[in-house]
């Protein structure tokens, strides 16, 4: 199912067919570097992650979803409203195969990510966790209008950022 569209981008539900792609994208040690505990996932984890979306879509409205460069009909990449299971709140994630990096993708996905899931998904707030050598992604979600809220220390030392944007404001 289609969510929206951007300028050059489509954003779609996960579906099982998608499971190659989102290996090709997610065994890349430079992609999953900012995700999780920054280990590239397996196809089966790929698999469990489109599995655990189709849930999410059927119970909450919404979770990761495809991105599509609509140029060339490729998926280059994931995004979407989750619940992280440490903090129970709605966040913001998004991540592309390196070949779609530096094209101002996240950019143009980030705004009508937030806007979907702050009208559509009928939420108040959304988070964005960021580490904190993650520069880009931080100028990124400050650029959609998102407002740092604090610094949390992570068990191996390092630093992650917490991003907020509420609607409305």
């Amino acid at each position: 199912m289609d969510l929206f569209e951007t300028q050059r981008l489509l954003i779609r539900h996960l579906e099982v067919t998608d499971v190659d792609a989102m290996f090709g994208i997610f065994s890349l040690p430079e992609v999953t570097k900012w995700m999780g505990d920054g280990e590239p996932l397996s196809q089966e984890l790929c698999a469990k992650w489109i599995e655990v979306s189709q849930k999410n879509y059927a119970t909450k409205g919404f979770g990761a979803s495809a991105v599509i460069e609509k140029a060339s009909g490729e998926f280059i990449g994931c995004s979407g409203i989750v619940y992280d299971s440490e903090r129970q709140e709605p966040e913001i994630i998004y991540a592309f195969h390196p070949s779609a990096w530096r094209k101002g993708y996240a950019s143009e996905l980030v705004p009508a990510m937030l806007n979907y899931g702050l009208t559509e998904c009928g939420l108040t707030y959304i988070l964005a966790t960021i580490a904190e050598a993650n520069k880009a992604s931080a100028h990124v979600v400050e650029k959609a209008g998102m407002k740092f809220v604090t610094e949390e220390p992570n068990p191996d030392g390092h630093i992650t950022l917490v991003y907020r944007i509420e609607k409305g404001k």
